[in-house]
């Protein structure tokens, strides 16, 4: 007889007054509660294979960073490389993570909207709508559904997915104690629907008390929409206006007392922000000392007798100096390591620099936040201490700067009797794929058995923007970007 091992498998002969008892015994869903804390709470938080997650209260009394997609972001008022410090915790939605990667991630719109790279990324906790666990998410490199092993990748399958069951009817005295996480109101009850809220509650579930939110411009125009690179018709502007307005005016409003109530604060972070009236404004830097005010100096932490035993701790109460200290001759790199860690480059959530933008002034500022004077990726890139590897890789060739171009719309195989294929021409700089002439001719190939002459004079079928092209295109020694061509070739 074969044995298999390891192997999940159903259970033969259910007991079913077990399976009654675990589904009817009682109203499970809504749990009991002593006080104002959870302790036999209900099920917030579920895997994909509906087991409950028991993560209620984890952060009891934590701050966090609600970062929300408004321009205001990246305007150069917040040095978001304080957002990496010890003990900061960011809460990012939708899109968002193109600019910045947070801790945690909420999305409830429909998941081939957001960055493959968002849920690939187990860095990032994700907490989504179990009705979308099934569904299957787009590759933004390939524009197509993401496939491996010729399969759709569904969201249940990737990394680090915590899934929430939503409610569709606002209901302000109910709305931080229901059993299901509000997201706003459908059209059966007046519309108005938005990710800010479930990001709240989910929040104040984990434990938190205090959040500083950050993007919540609470306005838009055509012209003036995120902090990342993506365009609204007048309809949608128009649609996210009337969300802005219902939640400054009627659900923020209504839900302020019971915020209060239960110790739940919320700054708002910009002075110019349409919630300005509605939550007590923090100065971004006020928000980041509070966060880790209790944490100390952390870069300087004393760690010498720290491991002596229970109760001995006064043997070891003075420091000797460092002289004494024989053992930190093992150590004498430490220094020079240390210092040469730089702070993450804060635009990790994107190998993409951001298109120039023209100017545009936002309704009722005096001076908008403007796209173009935004956050400049390349520069956060520290070039000073970056490999050169045009030297480590003894070549340097002459090459074109010519614009980026980018297509969606390929050429067919079978127009004008040629094949294409949409291939990248780099700047000399990092030696990928293609070397390129001054003239703009293609000089060689590297395949992978080696090095084959071409000499096709590009040609441009097509010039569109797309968000995304079919590769990484980002040099991050330069912070410079390849050109993206259709090149005709032979087949």
């Amino acid at each position: 007889m074969e044995v298999k091992c390891n192997t999940r498998r159903r259970s033969l002969l259910k007991d079913r007054n077990d399976i009654t008892a675990f589904r009817h015994h009682r109203d499970r869903h809504v749990g009991h509660a002593i006080s104002n804390e959870y302790y036999q709470q209900a099920p917030f938080f579920f895997t994909r294979e509906c087991s409950q997650l028991n993560l209620v209260g984890q952060y009891k009394g934590a701050s966090a960073f609600l970062i929300l997609n408004g321009p205001s972001l990246v305007s150069g008022n917040y040095d978001l490389s304080q957002l990496k410090r010890p003990g900061v915790i960011t809460y990012g939605v939708n899109n968002g993570p193109a600019t910045f990667r947070p801790t945690f991630w909420s999305c409830v719109d429909d998941p081939g909207r957001f960055l493959k790279s968002i849920w690939l990324d187990p860095a990032i906790t994700k907490f989504v709508p179990h009705a979308h666990a099934e569904k299957p998410i787009f590759d933004n490199d390939t524009w197509s559904e993401l496939k491996r092993d010729g399969q759709k990748v569904l969201v249940g399958e990737c990394p680090n997915c915590i899934f929430f069951h939503r409610n569709e009817k606002f209901v302000a005295d109910r709305w931080l104690f229901e059993d299901k996480i509000n997201w706003g109101n459908s059209k059966q009850y007046g519309g108005c629907r938005t990710v800010m809220l479930p990001s709240l509650r989910i929040l104040f579930l984990l434990g938190f008390r205090k959040v500083y939110l950050l993007g919540a411009d609470f306005t838009m125009t055509e012209d003036y929409a995120y902090h990342f690179d993506e365009k609204r018709e007048k309809g949608a502007v128009n649609c996210n206006m009337n969300t802005y307005k219902r939640l400054r005016d009627v659900y923020f409003p209504q839900l302020k007392p019971y915020f209060k109530e239960e110790g739940f604060e919320i700054f708002n972070c910009n002075p110019d922000s349409g919630l300005r009236d509605v939550f007590d404004f923090c100065s971004f830097e006020d928000a980041i000392a509070n966060v880790t005010g209790s944490l100390g100096e952390v870069a300087n932490e004393r760690t010498w007798g720290m491991y002596c035993k229970p109760g001995e701790k006064d043997k070891t109460a003075h420091e000797p100096g460092a002289q004494e200290k024989k053992h930190l001759a093992s150590l004498e790199n430490r220094n020079k390591v240390l210092s040469a860690v730089k702070p993450q480059d804060i635009s990790t959530g994107s190998s993409r620099s951001l298109p120039v933008r023209k100017t545009v002034q936002a309704p009722d500022r005096n001076q908008a936040p403007a796209c173009n004077q935004a956050l400049d990726r390349n520069q956060a890139l520290d070039r000073n201490q970056a490999l050169d590897r045009n030297q480590a890789l003894d070549r340097n060739p002459q090459v074109s700067q010519e614009p980026v171009v980018r297509t969606t719309n390929l050429p067919s195989q079978e127009a004008n009797g040629k094949g294409y294929r949409v291939l990248s021409v780099d700047n000399g700089t990092d030696g990928t794929d293609f070397s390129m002439s001054s003239k703009g001719r293609i000089i060689d190939q590297r395949t992978d058995t080696g090095i084959k002459q071409v000499s096709v004079q590009p040609e441009v079928e097509r010039i569109e923007e797309i968000p995304q092209s079919p590769r990484p295109i980002l040099n991050q020694v330069t912070g410079e970007r390849k050109l993206i061509k259709h090149l005709p070739f032979k087949s």
